[in-house]
Parts: C-alpha cells; structure tokens; sequence
C-alpha cells in the first residue's frame, strides 16, 4: 500500500529498468548515493525522504567517491541527533571540520536531480546541501574563504538566476537544454577578447569531446586560454548554428557568414593540442 506522504516508485509499485540499480539500493538499505561526475563533481542522496520523511542531501566540488562516504555518514549522523536547523553547523560528518546543511532552491532541480525526479515520480521533494567548509573553518560565502571552496561548491539555497557567474550558475541556466554536444562547464579553448565580446568566433574545432572556440587570430592569438564553453555561448548565440558540428571537424565563417565546415587538418590538430597544453583556466565573473 502507498504512503501517504510519499510518491516514489517504490510505494507506487513502479518498477523501470533504467534505474533499477537505485531502486535495488534503495529497498535494500534505505537510501543511496548517487555520484554524477562532470567537469566538478557532484553528489547526492535519494531515499530518504522515502524510508525516513527526511530531505535529501547534495554536495558539491569534493572527489566523488569521498562525498558518497560523508553524505553515508551525514545519514547516520542525521538520524542519530535529528535534523538540525538550517545553517547550524554540526560535527560527525567531516573529520576535524564542521559541515552544515541549507536547503536548496527549487529552481535547481531540472538542472541536477533528473534520478532523484524519476525515484519520485515528478514530485518535489525537499533537497539540501551539505555545505563543507575551507581547511580554515571559513564558509564558502566569506570573502577569505579558498577559492576552491567557494566555487567548487554550488550557492544551491540561491535561486539559479541569482548565483554568482561560473560553472554551476550554466549548468543551472542550461539544464540540459544547451545547444553544443558537450556540457556548459566543460573547457574550451578560446581567447580572453571572445570571451569579453571584443571579437567573433571565425574558427569553431570539435575534436576528442572538447571546442575550440576562436576568432581571427585563431591558434595565433596572444590571449590564448581556457574558459567554460557556456559562456562563449552566452555571449555568441550564433554558436548554436554548430549544434551538429562532427568530432575531428573544423568550422570557418565564410565572407557571407555561413560556416564552411571540413575535416580538421593535420596542422590545425597539432596548433591545438600546443594551445591546449598551454593555455591557461580564465573565469567569466560579470
């Protein structure tokens, strides 16, 4: 028979194949944690508002492996002192260090729950974040805190629209929606004016499952770098013409502005991979 607060598969009796592993997992011990790998990692829990009418937890920007074993903790710990409030910190979870929890905005649940949606049949469920902190105790929104810290963990209790420009803010804007075969945090290799809006892609490249987004100069330019391909996006929709562009091809705006596309030369793949191996991470901030 159904519960009453809960509408997962399992209390619906629905079974599918496609996430029968976490269904198993789920009706075995209660909840899982499930790792999404990505240009940073994320990972969260789904079951527990199943078995325990609890929230579910996410974390963000740790080693995948290492945050399914401290949300596994964050459970016991959890149901061992109950649900504390938001932004309390607590201790038990991290070694030698505080975490906390926040609840996490709903407009971020297409963008990064998609299993934990299918578990509940479409019906919201609260999230919340386990929020670790820097090696100094510093949360992630004090301006001292690492950089590290504080963008390689997600502002999740922000809505989507008000978080800070990065990687987290596109893939939260795109969720799932973004025109090019690869993530809107993943890195392409472009230059600093592209991405400033000072200049237009003229050179598009696909090649092993990363872009080359640049401009005239192409692999000359002197402000050569590395930045997330969402932003490129952003700032030049008309990259979005290049949806279908082939793996080991290349593209060039002709005269009339049509893309010429044609197999990546020998040349060009050589430029590339030299630019890549050097080119150096820039963050789009405003």
């Amino acid at each position: 028979m159904q519960d009453q607060g809960c509408f997962c598969v399992i209390c619906a009796g629905v079974r599918r194949s496609r996430d029968a592993d976490t269904i198993a997992a789920v009706s075995k011990h209660g909840w899982c944690v499930l790792r999404v790998p990505g240009t940073v990692e994320f990972a969260y829990t789904i079951g527990l508002w199943h078995s325990y009418q609890m929230p579910e937890m996410v974390m963000f920007g740790l080693a995948g492996d290492h945050m399914q074993h401290w949300l596994n903790a964050a459970v016991d710990r959890l149901r061992e002192i109950g649900w504390p409030a938001a932004s309390v910190p607590f201790t038990g979870v991290i070694e030698g260090h505080e975490t906390m929890l926040r609840p996490v905005d709903e407009s971020w649940r297409d963008a990064l729950f998609g299993t934990a949606n299918r578990f509940y049949r479409g019906w919201s469920v609260p999230v919340w974040q386990l929020v670790w902190p820097d090696a100094a105790g510093r949360w992630p929104w004090n301006d001292e805190a690492t950089v590290s810290s504080r963008t390689r963990q997600a502002f999740g209790w922000l809505p989507v629209s008000a978080h800070p420009r990065g990687s987290w803010q596109l893939v939260g804007t795109y969720a799932g929606s973004f025109p090019l075969p690869a993530e809107p945090d993943s890195w392409s290799l472009t230059t600093r004016a592209l991405l400033a809006g000072e200049t237009t892609p003229t050179l598009v490249a696909f090649d092993e499952g990363a872009f080359d987004v640049l401009d005239a100069r192409g692999y000359e330019a002197d402000d050569l770098c590395l930045g997330y391909l969402g932003h490129a996006v952003e700032r030049h929709p008309s990259l979005s013409a290049l949806a279908d562009l082939p793996a080991g091809e290349v593209a060039t705006l002709t005269a009339d502005g049509a893309w010429q596309r044609a197999p990546l030369s020998t040349p060009q793949r050589t430029a590339s991979t030299a630019a890549w191996q050097h080119g150096q991470p820039t963050r789009v901030t405003d």
